[in-house]
């Protein structure tokens, strides 16, 4: 028995159906900048478009520009919250009307950055560019990708950026009023978690919180507790987590991501169910899920999806030749039950 063979609406069918040419609806379809068509036309072909069940022919679009139509989406280690999702509906509902597909990604444990799973599928031609979310990338790293000349964005609590150059302003707010509550509330003894892997001891946030804490808050006694993540299950992490705070007398705690936050909190209402909290706690990432837990988690708030939806166009932008577009988000301290 063999399968018909589905008849997919075109270009042509649209056109016919709005009473233009076949280029026009190119161009509006495939979101070409720099053409001149107006406002009602675009959206005659995007309404018709729907009203029809258009779908672009990624294969045949594939050979027409010698595009692979996909850009590969990296989750870092840490995207095990509700924020990665924000994100990435943002990258997916603008890649959505540009023909370009996402293709996820694992950020494995390659002896040398080249050897990366992402960097395997750029050089054989699978995707035509990179999007990390929420990935602590080394300057080796990105290097490396400046190097091999792969297009690529980052999106964290640092905004979407490119460059070790890039002035992080985004984080650099959401820590700065970080500091300041801890100050405001005369939190002293303050105390920041890291995890370690293998040999690697790495956080521009770290770095960030100890400068602008001896910026804004010079009084304050501040430690950094190390944690090995490698080899650790989450019940050994969470316990070596509980002694640590066991055995130590200090007023907040500083998180630098979702899943150290998460930990560091059972540990703490393990030592006390209490509220307010023995040991209060900021976690300097931007996450929803801080605000479902209880007790709820002080913590960053950003505009993911709209970030989301700005990175994706970069890179588009980044393979059309067209040129960079400034913009700026807004990054807000959402005080939980967790310093109250």
């Amino acid at each position: 028995m063999s399968v018909p063979r589905k008849k997919s609406v075109t270009a042509k069918d649209i056109a016919k159906a709005c009473g233009i040419s076949q280029a026009t609806v190119s161009y509006v379809i495939n979101n070409k900048e720099g053409k001149k068509i107006s406002d009602a036309t675009r959206r005659l072909v995007l309404k018709t478009a729907e009203e029809l069940n258009y779908v672009p022919n990624s294969t045949a679009r594939c050979m027409r520009t010698s595009r692979a139509m996909s850009i590969g989406v990296v989750s870092g280690r840490n995207s095990l919250s509700i924020g990665f999702n924000h994100v990435l509906r943002g990258i997916k509902a603008f890649l959505d009307h540009t023909g370009y597909s996402i293709t996820l990604l694992y950020d494995d444990d390659a002896n040398t950055d080249e050897q990366h799973e992402y960097v395997r599928y750029y050089r054989s031609s699978r995707i035509d560019g990179l999007l990390f979310l929420f990935y602590e990338m080394e300057d080796s790293t990105m290097e490396m990708l400046q190097r091999e000349h792969i297009p690529f964005f980052l999106i964290d609590e640092s905004g979407v950026w490119c460059s070790p150059e890039q002035r992080h302003t985004l984080l650099e707010d959401g820590i700065t009023q970080a500091v300041r509550l801890c100050r405001e509330k005369e939190f002293q003894r303050i105390r920041f978690f890291s995890l370690q892997v293998g040999e690697q001891l790495f956080s521009r946030k770290w770095d960030m919180f100890s400068q602008t804490l001896a910026q804004i808050y010079p009084e304050a006694e501040m430690k950094r507790l190390v944690f090995q993540r490698q080899g650790a299950s989450t019940e050994s992490l969470r316990e070596q987590l509980y002694q640590a705070i066991l055995h130590d007398d200090f007023d907040v705690a500083i998180t630098p991501n979702p899943r150290m936050g998460g930990l560091l909190q059972g540990a703490i209402l393990q030592k006390s169910f209490s509220l307010p909290m023995s040991i209060r706690h900021i976690c300097i990432a931007a996450s929803s899920m801080f605000q479902l837990v209880y007790p709820t988690i002080t913590c960053l708030d950003m505009p993911l999806e709209e970030m989301g939806g700005y990175a994706a166009r970069q890179i588009v932008r980044v393979l059309s030749d067209l040129p960079l577009e400034d913009h700026s988000f807004a990054c807000v301290l959402k005080e939980g039950m967790s310093t109250r």
